[in-house]
């Protein structure tokens, strides 16, 4: 099975209970999903706004052509809320590309028309005024910050009703194991306490105490 895919078989509290046995930080922070229902896995195209006219590399942003179908736009606007980095237009082109979802460590607008397509947006929240002259794409596929977490491209961003994760691409594979085993015990968890067994007594058996705690924390580069 492709890797995207198993992720969508594992719910994103058992990729976070993971990242946090593995030693590994990738919660993003105030980052919620415009929408409850709206499920997305994909690899990072990432997207570094800076203020306007600060920065001799800028562009208008018209990044969506160059995405492939799939990934996760990820824009970080420094958590600017006084103005957006992400509209209808772009709502539409990405939906029609069959884009995952966006991820902006900012705000959208144009809300109504994103809700009407069902696509997948995770952001601080949702504002009328435009980025336009008051800020500018500068840089593509480089490292950025959304909600505190450092994203790279072609990292796997899960995003769910919770919020927002990043997952290393270096530790994916150990990441999706240890999450698929903790999953694993709190499915066995609720089947017994369903069958009668005390809750006390089911998590002793699996050791669900001892699921999160650390195991070998790992570097990530």
């Amino acid at each position: 099975m492709d890797i995207i895919e198993a992720y969508k078989n594992i719910s994103i509290a058992a990729v976070s209970d993971a990242m946090d046995r593995l030693g590994m930080a990738g919660a993003c922070m105030g980052i919620s999903p415009l929408q409850f229902g709206c499920e997305m896995v994909g690899r990072a195209f990432t997207v570094k706004y800076l203020p306007a006219r600060s920065h001799e590399k800028a562009s208008v942003g018209d990044f969506i052509d160059d995405v492939k179908s799939g990934s996760v736009v990820v824009l970080d606007n420094a958590g600017r809320t006084d103005c957006t980095v992400w509209g209808d237009i772009l709502t539409a082109a990405a939906h029609q590309k069959g884009l995952a979802g966006t991820v902006i460590d900012g705000v959208c607008r144009d809300v109504s028309d994103s809700l009407k397509l069902n696509y997948p947006i995770f952001s601080k929240g949702h504002y009328m005024r435009t980025g336009k002259d008051r800020v500018d794409a500068v840089d593509y596929n480089v490292p950025v910050q959304i909600g505190g977490v450092q994203v790279r491209a072609g990292d796997i961003i899960y995003g769910s009703d919770d919020g927002v994760i990043v997952i290393p691409q270096e530790f994916e594979q150990d990441i999706l194991e240890t999450a698929e085993m903790i999953e694993q015990k709190e499915n066995d968890i609720r089947k017994d306490v369903s069958l009668g067994t005390t809750l006390k007594q089911a998590r002793q058996t699996y050791g669900y105490h001892a699921l999160q705690a650390k195991a070998q924390k790992q570097e990530q580069k």
